[in-house]
């Protein structure tokens, strides 16, 4: 059992969760980091729209992170946690290896997982030629073919976005009934729609070749598609009593409803990608110092604002 109380326990060791560490590092926080190492973009080996790091491994992002982290009272732990409930004026983490940690405050940023289509073939281009996200991906396959899978989501935005990359772009709803809205805002968008059923995706010279349920073919050097999220919340079950975190996050530096339960990241209130993750690191991290401080010295510093309507 690790004795110490930390000022917070962060759960998840992306750029949420490093840049939360680095703002309370740097305010003299005693930080404990949980990182279970299988993040949702490990798929995509890369990150881009990231100021230094364009193009930056994610591997290696996530080492020259911890690299500068070692400067401040951060510690790292490559396990998983399995329940934070409060007690009292603390929060009680227990994890996998580690056993039972004490912490004045929890940042959870532990991110959500994508939930692909079940398509054969699908998963194993998942991060290669199968994407999702046209600014983090888009710029490398730009001038290509695209096809946009619309059966399991709709994503006539997607398409409409990626003319910017190319201007060949079909939509795959594989039998799915597009409502009128849907239709209309493809058509003004110039893009072609297939209906026929999808049964299986494989690699391609080009990039993808889609298999249809006629046994006709077609390839392209790309298939985007927006895909279902699970929200990564587990471990906060008993204590969280909502479907996820967005739901109770009350301000926009990622305070929630629940005293000493923060939030940063995907599972937050903001666009899932690296930079705003970062970001909402950052704002988590300054929120919990502040909060830490009024604890501490109580009247020294205003309340923070009313909460945010409720989603």
């Amino acid at each position: 059992m690790d004795t110490q109380l930390y000022d917070t326990v962060i759960v998840g060791g992306g750029p949420a969760g490093l840049n939360g560490a680095l703002y309370l590092g740097r305010s003299r926080r005693r930080v404990l980091l949980i990182d279970s190492g299988d993040a949702r973009n490990m798929a995509a080996g890369v990150m881009h729209n990231v100021l230094t790091n364009d193009g930056a491994t994610i591997a290696d992002f996530r080492a020259r992170s911890r690299a500068q982290l070692a400067a401040y009272d951060v510690t790292f732990r490559d396990d998983e946690v399995l329940s934070a409930e409060p007690d009292g004026d603390h929060v009680v983490v227990t994890a996998k290896e580690s056993g039972t940690l004490r912490a004045r405050t929890v940042l959870y940023a532990a991110g959500v997982r994508s939930v692909l289509p079940p398509i054969p073939g699908l998963a194993d281009l998942w991060g290669s030629t199968v994407l999702e996200c046209p600014y983090c991906h888009a710029w490398e396959v730009r001038d290509r073919s695209f096809a946009v899978y619309g059966g399991a989501e709709p994503g006539e935005c997607l398409a409409a976005t990626l003319t910017v990359w190319s201007d060949r772009i079909t939509y795959l709803t594989d039998r799915r009934e597009l409502p009128q809205d849907e239709r209309d805002r493809l058509t003004a968008a110039g893009v072609p729609v297939v209906s026929d059923g999808v049964s299986e995706v494989k690699p391609h010279a080009e990039g993808v070749e889609v298999v249809f349920e006629d046994g006709r073919t077609a390839s392209y050097g790309a298939l985007f598609l927006h895909l279902g999220i699970e929200p990564r919340v587990a471990p906060l079950r008993p204590w969280l009593q909502a479907p996820d975190l967005e739901s109770v996050q009350t301000d926009e530096r990622g305070r929630t409803s629940l005293p000493r339960l923060y939030v940063a990241g995907d599972l937050g209130r903001n666009m899932q990608q690296a930079a705003m993750a970062a970001a909402s690191g950052g704002l988590a991290g300054m929120a919990i110092n502040a909060d830490l401080i009024r604890e501490d010295r109580p009247g020294s510093l205003p309340e923070p604002p009313p909460p945010l309507p409720a989603r």
